[in-house]
């Protein structure tokens, strides 16, 4: 499962906590922690989309090198 497949999923469930009629503490406690997580895999992506941007500036540049 990709990480954007997990963003997706706890959007959901947050999406959906509401009407599952769980007692509001519990509801707000799970909404929270789903929340959390989102932010967490965002962050994830976030650096995994940097490096791989750094990474191909640096094969572009090696590329460059070796072509002068």
């Amino acid at each position: 499962m990709t990480l954007d497949t997990v963003i997706m999923l706890f959007g959901a469930i947050v999406a959906v906590l509401p009407f599952l009629q769980f007692p509001q503490d519990w509801t707000d406690f799970l909404a929270f922690i789903a929340g959390i997580i989102i932010i967490g895999l965002g962050i994830a992506v976030r650096r995994r989309s940097s490096h791989m941007e750094t990474g191909q500036e640096q094969l572009f540049d090696t590329e460059n090198k070796t072509v002068e």
